[in-house]
């Protein structure tokens, strides 16, 4: 049995989902749903969200009771007891903010649960094809889909400010300035001829009044729809991606199966917090 815990928005459930699948086989992921359930309401620190995997028909899952946590991870006597009856050899992860890397694979205790955001592609590249099917987005017209897919050479770019903007919240994620967007538009085309720009951003208008410098091969798209997946999936349509310091864009770009894609991303990605999360092959702004 594996456990994980769900928190954050897409991207982030994405992550736990993807590091749990790597290491439980075929077998169903338990979702611990209790944080997103016991938080439904936005404070100046924390942004409110709700359980968004079940857009992937994909996914095999159950819900875990709310039992199992403290079954496993309680240091209280009443459930010290039932653990060594039920699940003696079971193991509690829990991934500091400093998002050291885990080697999920040499753990064997029959039973885990995992707390954390597995930001690293290390966690689940071997089961990339894996994780292509279990994220299919789902089928519909959607708003600038024929536009991306008629474009000679699209390229997403992700502005995210919103929360990003709050005082408390820019404190530890921290906005990308527009030079990194300028920087990101120069090396992209060091590589890319003749592209076609769509912005996708939480903030169109701002975007318009500051993206001049792209030229007239540029579409603004909004994220007024909805369905929170739909910008991502457009942009995994996309050729190339210009990425935001947010784990929205980072699937939108991964989940781009285009084998020559440039991928640029921010080099800080957090305003102090270390992580590991752009890969490797990415670009580094």
């Amino acid at each position: 049995m594996l456990i994980v815990k769900l928190q954050g928005g897409l991207g982030n459930q994405m992550f736990q989902y993807a590091a749990a699948r790597s290491i439980c086989g075929n077998k169903p992921v338990y979702f611990d749903l209790n944080f997103l359930s016991s938080n439904t309401t936005s404070t100046n620190t924390l942004t409110a969200r709700h359980f968004e995997l079940a857009i992937f028909n994909n996914i095999r899952f159950k819900t875990a009771n709310r039992f199992m946590k403290p079954l496993i991870e309680s240091r209280k006597v009443f459930y010290r007891y039932l653990k060594r009856i039920l699940m003696p050899r079971a193991v509690f992860i829990c991934q500091t903010e400093n998002n050291e890397f885990i080697n999920l694979q040499a753990i064997t205790s029959p039973a885990i649960y995992l707390d954390g955001y597995f930001q690293n592609e290390d966690y689940f590249k071997p089961i990339r094809e894996q994780l292509l099917h279990d994220f299919k987005f789902p089928a519909g017209n959607i708003e600038k889909k024929d536009a991306i897919l008629e474009a000679l050479n699209p390229v997403s770019i992700h502005v995210r400010r919103g929360d990003y903007l709050r005082p408390e919240v820019n404190a530890f994620h921290g906005t990308l300035p527009l030079s990194y967007y300028q920087q990101a538009k120069d090396k992209l085309e060091m590589q890319v001829s003749s592209p076609h720009y769509f912005v996708f951003s939480d903030d169109p208008e701002w975007c318009r009044l500051n993206f001049d410098f792209l030229g007239d091969k540029v579409t603004i798209v909004s994220e007024a729809s909805a369905n929170t997946w739909e910008d991502m999936y457009l942009m995994s349509l996309c050729s190339h991606n210009i990425i935001a310091n947010s784990s929205y864009s980072w699937w939108g770009a991964w989940l781009n199966n285009n084998p020559n894609k440039v991928i640029i991303a921010p080099d800080n990605w957090f305003v102090s917090a270390k992580t590991d999360i752009v890969p490797l092959n990415w670009i580094k702004i």
